[in-house]
């Protein structure tokens, strides 16, 4: 059979999509069922949350709708949130962490793990960010600090910086 043609079908990759697509390690690797309670100071705000049988409790109040809701949010990408990038330097000041944006303590039974926050990256879409005990800089996606200002905007309203 002179000129019969071999055909092959090739499919490529699947793309990864949701949370498949995230590869970077696991910034605080903690479960969602061991976090107590979630500590942040942003700026000159701060607040102090902690999970009840009943939900959240904020402050030392029960919070409204809105930012049990905001807290919850915040919960899950702590919780979930990954590593853009990770590298070390002898300069922290170029990344805002010598005066932080934001401090996050997440409360477990074991032990409380912090999360600094400085400077947005010169796209704006991570934050620089550097674990407590970590010599490393990260980078995390900028929908953090969005998350966390959420959680103050629910609790006080807008106001303005």
């Amino acid at each position: 059979m002179l000129g019969a043609a071999l055909v092959l079908s090739v499919t490529g990759p699947v793309p990864r999509t949701g949370r498949d697509a995230v590869r970077g390690h696991r910034v605080l690797a903690v479960g969602r069922h061991a976090v107590r309670g979630i500590d942040a100071v942003l700026g000159e705000r701060r607040f102090s949350a902690r999970r009840t049988s009943d939900g959240w409790e904020l402050d030392g109040r029960p919070p409204s709708a809105a930012s049990a809701d905001a807290l919850q949010d915040l919960l899950d990408t702590l919780v979930g949130l990954r590593a853009l990038d990770t590298f070390r330097a002898r300069d922290t000041s170029s990344y805002g962490l010598d005066r932080p944006r934001a401090t996050i303590d997440v409360i477990t039974p074991r032990r409380p793990r912090r999360l600094t926050l400085g400077a947005l990256n010169s796209a704006g879409s991570a934050v620089y960010a550097r674990r407590s005990g970590d010599p490393r800089i990260i980078q995390v996606g900028a929908l953090l600090l969005s998350e966390l200002e959420r959680v103050f905007y629910t609790r006080d309203g807008f106001r303005p910086g």
